[in-house]
């Protein structure tokens, strides 16, 4: 058995059949089925969503939009068997509802409407089911998970858990549960490129990003009353743009035109009034430049340096006058910490390690300077990743959350390719964004979609192990 048969082989035991799938899908029904997911799975529909995604932020209706992105994930789940076509909606959904300001309330009014997504997605993973399994990034998210329930132990009573399960379940022992489904989901074999179609996802998420912000530059301009400057949540649309911004460098090793797209959403990174959003860009970007260049050999990199600086030049002659007034504003007029009290709430981390150095004051913790100014529904964060970890779950906390992160930086540098390096430059973004805002620590989307890269990560390191065995 040669090694390509075996790999095969190996991924049949774990996924569609898919000559099987062919079979069954014979006959007038079957083919309208197959039709139908083929065309949820398209690139024409991707840009469908996007513009459709657009057109609600134009229009000021998120809300509505959001309970439409919600009607197409349910049937989506129940249309398809393959979980790839939701990841955009998903994606976009998260996105254009972070315009929603502090509208706790707004979208609590549907909840009795949850049950009806919840019961499309069981319906999926029942009926579409496949093989479940772990991989080495489980072992860091179960670590994680003992370290949330621990935080702080015996200082919250139950109901203050069940108020606060979205986040300690949610970054914890229900993102084991995401894990396990979403990586049987993720690790069939499918009859498309699917590094090529995930990356054009993520692109296109960053791309709505970028439109969200032109139009919020748009409406400034003509003077509009919105309750951030452009009418955005600056932190999260940045943190959206760090995971997206290393893909189209991906894309390029088929067209070298889809490069230029980096440099437009760091543009658009650097105008959307985020300070932690325009300092962790700056580093991504660099790093994403030199990804770039040593991707080929040494004759070309010579040209790709050049090209590399032309667009920083070209960057600058564009944004260069915004993102000068922005600094001006953000980082000398407003000053770097004296608007959000994250100088103070470090010293609050590291009182609260001491007062229980084994499992810290738990991130249900509200005794902190931000707990005065946080949303409704939200926890109180220390908006920093070190200090939330060292304050919140003690030397339990750095013990677990360092053997994930180590983990993690291992499994993209075994064996490394350029796909699994596009990965963790998605990943250093969220984890340099986390240094100054809640990042990792906001389960849905962005928790939930780093799991994802390193449940994608495993599958990379599965396949080579087929392969290791059959040779």
């Amino acid at each position: 058995m040669v090694a390509r048969d075996y790999i095969r082989f190996g991924e049949d035991k774990v996924q569609i059949n898919l000559l099987k799938r062919k079979e069954e899908n014979k006959g007038a029904f079957g083919a309208f089925l197959a039709w139908l997911r083929e065309f949820f799975n398209s690139y024409l529909f991707y840009v469908f969503e996007l513009f459709a995604a657009f057109m609600f932020v134009v229009m000021s209706k998120e809300v509505y939009g959001a309970i439409v992105f919600a009607a197409l994930l349910s049937v989506l789940l129940l249309v398809c068997d393959d979980v790839l076509p939701t990841t955009l909606p998903f994606l976009l959904l998260c996105t254009f509802t972070t315009n929603c300001y502090d509208s706790f309330d707004t979208f609590m009014a549907y909840i009795p409407y949850a049950p009806i997504v919840v019961a499309c997605a069981v319906f999926h993973f029942v009926v579409y089911h496949k093989k479940f399994s772990v991989g080495e990034s489980f072992k860091g998210i179960f670590a994680v998970s003992l370290a949330l329930c621990m935080g702080g132990i015996g200082n919250f009573t139950v109901i203050e858990y069940a108020k606060g399960a979205y986040y300690v379940l949610g970054l914890g022992f229900g993102m084991m549960l995401a894990y396990m489904l979403m990586k049987s989901e993720f690790g069939v074999q499918r009859e498309y490129d699917f590094k090529e179609r995930f990356a054009v996802i993520m692109m296109l998420e960053g791309l709505l990003c970028a439109l969200m912000i032109l139009w919020g530059f748009y409406r400034f301009q003509r003077g509009d009353d919105m309750p951030y400057k452009y009418g955005i949540s600056p932190n999260n649309i940045a943190t959206m743009l760090l995971f997206s911004m290393p893909f189209p460098l991906y894309l390029a090793k088929k067209n070298n035109l889809w490069a230029i797209v980096t440099p437009v959403l760091f543009g658009f990174l650097c105008l959307c009034n985020s300070r932690g959003g325009m300092l962790c860009g700056c580093a991504l970007f660099a790093v994403c430049a030199l990804y770039w260049i040593f991707s080929v050999k040494d004759k070309e990199r010579l040209i790709r340096f050049l090209i590399c600086a032309v667009a920083l030049v070209a960057l600058v002659v564009v944004f260069g006058k915004t993102v000068w007034e922005t600094v001006i504003q953000r980082f000398i007029n407003e000053g770097i910490m004296s608007d959000d009290h994250r100088g103070p709430m470090i010293f609050e981390a590291f009182a609260n390690f001491f007062e229980n150095p084994l499992v810290g004051t738990g991130i249900l913790d509200d005794d902190i300077t931000y707990g005065q100014f946080n949303k409704k529904g939200t926890m109180t964060w220390y908006h920093m990743m070190i200090p939330q970890i060292i304050g919140s779950m003690g030397l339990i906390g750095i013990v677990a959350y360092g053997f994930q992160i180590f983990g993690r930086v291992k499994s993209i540098f075994q064996e490394p390719t350029a796909w699994s390096l596009c990965l963790g430059l998605s990943y250093l973004g969220i984890l340099l964004m986390s240094q100054v805002n809640p990042g990792e620590f906001c389960p849905l989307p962005f928790e939930l979609l780093t799991v994802l890269l390193f449940i994608l990560q495993e599958e990379r390191h599965d396949k080579y192990a087929l392969w290791e065995k059959s040779v």
